[in-house]
């Protein structure tokens, strides 16, 4: 079986939400066959869309995986609900998100899930703590930062 390398934004607007990441990041050092190799600080960042909410508390890691991209999607939903995020808390305030922004360098478009992450470049909470740890996904590498 073949492992993957994943790159994960995790963020929190609810609640203690130092301590809701830190929930998230032990229930995804759980997973089998999936370890954390590296993980950003903690960003401070103004919520993304069209809802006035709660500033979000963010941070980045690079997973080695060896689960699918739509498996590791199951897995982090079932996280963040038992995080007691709300199901219809998109793009509303929530306890815990956890987007996949890449996985390896595929490219995904399904019902369920967009790889890479819609309107990455476009959010400097993901870019930011991607760019902490230094991440290795192609279209990151080859993204203007200017």
């Amino acid at each position: 079986m073949a492992s993957h390398l994943a790159y994960l934004v995790l963020g929190s607007n609810l609640g203690n939400r130092s301590k809701n990441l830190t929930n998230a990041k032990t229930e995804i050092s759980s997973l089998s066959t999936t370890k954390i190799l590296k993980e950003s600080e903690i960003y401070k960042s103004p919520a993304y869309g069209p809802i006035e909410q709660p500033f979000f508390f963010n941070l980045a890691l690079e997973v080695e995986t060896r689960l699918s991209p739509l498996t590791l999607l199951e897995h982090l939903q079932k996280i963040e609900k038992k995080l007691k995020r709300k199901k219809d808390s998109h793009m509303k305030p929530r306890t815990i998100d956890i987007d996949i922004i890449f996985f390896d360098d595929e490219k995904i478009e399904t019902p369920l899930l967009k790889v890479p992450h819609y309107d990455w470049q476009n959010r400097d909470f993901f870019i930011n703590p991607l760019k902490e740890i230094n991440c290795q996904a192609r279209e990151f590498k080859n993204f203007s930062f200017d």
